[in-house]
């Protein structure tokens, strides 16, 4: 799980990179997205407008409408007389089912850029990892006899997580003949195989699992058998500061863990059974096959770092994420999380 989640978390890195690159002409001034939310989001807004019930069950996922319209990429249904804005602009408040969202301008070249970038980015794959690798990896992802099974369709992207819950995963309802096509489709992009195959594997560890994957992947993992500082946690796990304090404030309200002097944080004995279960489900055999083309693609460190390298002036590029920017391009395989934390603040695979 955890080699399927760095890769897919590479590749959304690498084409946000290559999208907020392309965009800045355009659309610079806005707050980016990541990956996860174009995929789940606006990637189906088209300009004749979806309602909120059919993005989700389009989709197979929820995503943050609300932040998408704050942030300038749609409108969500209409105006309130003289204000030029809904009531409830830019949150959740008055959305219902048959709310209509459309794309603004902004949001229409976005719709046009992120396939174009996608495309793009598996092509530098191909160069950098190989035609074969890359081709390798592909198949492996595709469902065939009885492997890799899917229940019912899946998202593109792993779906955004929140604390409420746990950072569980959910997948929407949706029609079987979605015009998306079948997981197994050919024409779907690499990006979107991983995201389904790493959303089915994600539902399927969570069924009876003690914590979400989540959760016990960037947080009870790092945190461990010992007593860890608080703020050496991001570094440790690969998120973001804010996706940390998210899950240690949920771990002590659930009496998974306690933070004691000097700001160090311990796991309960609650915390080390939830420790302990995620071992030994993580220890389990995966499917060879896809095992050893993901080793492929990670094993190639300097072809890997290639892509991570944000734009000049990319807000990874900056503080705060500076740090852990420069951690990633020293060594990606062991700096990436273990399991995205998409959270509703863009969908940025490590919660920043």
């Amino acid at each position: 799980m955890a080699l399927l989640s760095r890769t897919w978390i590479a590749f959304a890195m690498e084409v946000d990179n290559a999208v907020e690159a392309a965009g800045k002409e355009h659309v610079g001034r806005l707050f980016q997205i990541s990956l996860a939310t174009w995929a789940n989001g606006l990637r189906l807004i088209g300009d004749d407008g979806i309602t909120i019930d059919d993005l989700h069950s389009r989709a197979r996922a929820r995503c943050n409408i609300g932040g998408l319209e704050r942030w300038g990429w749609i409108t969500v249904g209409e105006a309130a007389p003289g204000t030029g804005r809904r009531a409830g602009y830019g949150s959740h408040r008055g959305l219902k089912g048959d709310t209509v969202l459309r794309p603004t301008r902004a949001g229409a070249y976005a719709r046009r850029l992120w396939p174009r970038a996608i495309a793009d980015t598996e092509q530098r794959w191909q160069a950098r990892f190989g035609d074969a690798a890359v081709g390798a990896l592909r198949a492996a992802l595709l469902p065939r006899d009885g492997r890799m099974p899917w229940e019912g369709r899946m998202p593109w992207a792993p779906p955004e997580v929140y604390p409420s819950d746990g950072f569980l995963t959910h997948v929407a309802e949706g029609p079987s003949d979605s015009a998306d096509g079948p997981p197994d489709s050919g024409d779907a992009p690499l990006p979107a195989l991983l995201g389904q195959a790493l959303t089915a594997l994600t539902l399927e560890y969570e069924r009876d699992s003690k914590a979400s994957l989540p959760l016990a992947a960037n947080a009870l993992r790092v945190i461990g058998d010992g007593a860890v500082r608080i703020r050496d946690l991001p570094q440790r796990s690969g998120v973001s500061r804010e996706a940390i304090a998210m899950a240690t404030s949920y771990l002590a309200r659930h009496k998974l863990a306690e933070a004691g002097p000097g700001r160090l944080i311990t796991l309960t004995a609650s915390g080390r059974r939830a420790l302990d279960d995620y071992r030994a489900r993580a220890a389990r055999p995966g499917d060879p096959e896809l095992r050893a083309c993901l080793e492929a693609v990670l094993s190639q460190r300097d072809a890997l770092a290639e892509g991570l390298r944000p734009p000049e002036e990319g807000w990874r590029a900056g503080k705060p994420y500076l740090a852990q920017t420069q951690r990633i391009l020293a060594d990606p395989a062991a700096a990436l999380p273990w399991q995205p934390m998409v959270l509703h603040r863009g969908g940025w695979p490590d919660g920043s």
